[in-house]
């Protein structure tokens, strides 16, 4: 995928983030994901979310289930 000036925010690398996260992903790493097979992505996924769950703290996954009833988490 090449570079395309219309769809550039170049403020999404410079200072704090708003609010929520954010990361970069490389275009070599795009296409090595794109490499693998529809197996080893469903491997990665779930490998991630399992991360995700056992990193989680108790406070953290309140947070989460507050948000996926649609509640804040203020």
């Amino acid at each position: 995928m090449d570079f395309d000036p219309k769809n550039f925010d170049p403020g999404q690398f410079s200072g704090e983030p708003e609010g929520g996260f954010s990361y970069w992903v490389s275009d070599e790493q795009l296409e090595a994901f794109g490499k693998l097979s529809l197996l080893d992505r469903l491997r990665w996924v779930e490998a991630a979310r399992e991360f995700t769950l056992a990193a989680q703290t108790p406070e953290t996954r309140e947070r989460m289930e507050r948000l996926r009833r649609g509640e804040t988490i203020v």
